[in-house]
C-alpha cells in the first residue's frame, strides 16, 4: 500500500505537431502544421476521410489519410459525425499518431511546447509518488520530464536512478518516452527544497 503523498503532473500538450515533408511550391522538405479540419469526400456510398495539412511557408495543402474508399455504413454513425464536425478531441487524435505519421512522411517534429498541471492529493507522509497523466504522446522523455519538474539536469536525474533515488511503475528505463499513468516514487527527502 502506497502511503506517499500523491502528485499528478497532467501533460497537456499546446500544440500538435509539425510534420517534415516535399512542398511542391516550396520544391524543399518544409513543415506543415495541422489545420484542425477534416476533409470528408463522398461518392455515393463510398467515403474518404482526410486531416488537412498546410505547408508553414506558403499554404499549399497535404492530406493525410484517415479512411480510404470505405463504405459509409462500415464507419461508426457517433465517429462519422466527429469528421464531418471537425471534431478538436477527434483530430488530436489523429494529429498525435507519430508513428503512422513518420510512414507518410519525412519526419515528424515532436518538440512541441506543453503545460505542465499538478495536483496533490493530501496526505501526512514525507514520501512522494508522481502520477503521470498525458493523453497524447509526442515522445517526450521520462528524464526530461523529471529533470523540467525538479529543474536540475538529465545527467543527474541519470546519475540518480543509477543510485536507486526514482522507482518507475511500471518499471521502464528514464530513457523511454513517458506512458501515461507512469508513476514515479522518489526515494529519499532530497526533493523537498524543490517542489
Amino acid at each position: 500500500m502506497n502511503l506517499n503523498k500523491l502528485l499528478i503532473y497532467e501533460i497537456i500538450p499546446q500544440e500538435t505537431p509539425y510534420v517534415i515533408r516535399n512542398c511542391s511550391k516550396c520544391k524543399r522538405n518544409t513543415e506543415f502544421y495541422c489545420s484542425e479540419k477534416f476533409r470528408v469526400n463522398a461518392n455515393q456510398k463510398i467515403v474518404d476521410i482526410w486531416l488537412i495539412y498546410n505547408c508553414l511557408h506558403c499554404e499549399e495543402t497535404w492530406n493525410y489519410p484517415i479512411i480510404s474508399r470505405v463504405n459509409v455504413n462500415k464507419i461508426d454513425s457517433l465517429e462519422h459525425q466527429k469528421f464531418m464536425n471537425n471534431d478538436l478531441e477527434t483530430i488530436w487524435q489523429y494529429a498525435f499518431q507519430i508513428n503512422q505519421l513518420r510512414k507518410l512522411c519525412h519526419d515528424v517534429n515532436t518538440d512541441i511546447r506543453y503545460e505542465l498541471r499538478k495536483d496533490m492529493l493530501d496526505s501526512t507522509s514525507d514520501g512522494i509518488t508522481i502520477k503521470i497523466r498525458c493523453k497524447y504522446d509526442f515522445g517526450l522523455r521520462v528524464d526530461k520530464f523529471i529533470a523540467e519538474i525538479f529543474n536540475i539536469s538529465r545527467s543527474k536525474v541519470n546519475k540518480m536512478v543509477q543510485d536507486d533515488m526514482f522507482l518507475l511503475n511500471p518499471d521502464i528505463s528514464v530513457k523511454k518516452k513517458i506512458i501515461d499513468d507512469l508513476q514515479v516514487t522518489v526515494i529519499g527527502d532530497w526533493y523537498k527544497a524543490m517542489l
